[in-house]
């Protein structure tokens, strides 16, 4: 969703460091349960990214189609 509706290119990195983390926490579990923590951390705060990304997307759109309030466009007239 957030590469939809928010930014294609963010959304696919983040995507790969989400990849990282669980390999992260699978290592770290096939190693000892204790260190896995690291990446499950990772994991969950880039799963929680991602959904505040997808979700400022889609506000953003619906903004724009059913009340014509562009905040792109504003956020790029104030800079």
């Amino acid at each position: 969703m957030a590469g939809w509706y928010f930014n294609e290119v963010f959304a696919t990195f983040l995507g790969l460091v989400y990849i990282y983390g669980r390999h992260q926490y699978f290592h770290g579990y096939s190693e000892a349960a204790k260190n896995r923590i690291s990446g499950f951390r990772l994991s969950l705060g880039i799963l929680a990214a991602l959904t505040v990304l997808g979700s400022l997307g889609i506000a953003n759109s619906f903004l724009d189609e059913y009340l014509d309030l562009n905040i792109a466009k504003k956020l790029r007239w104030h800079l």
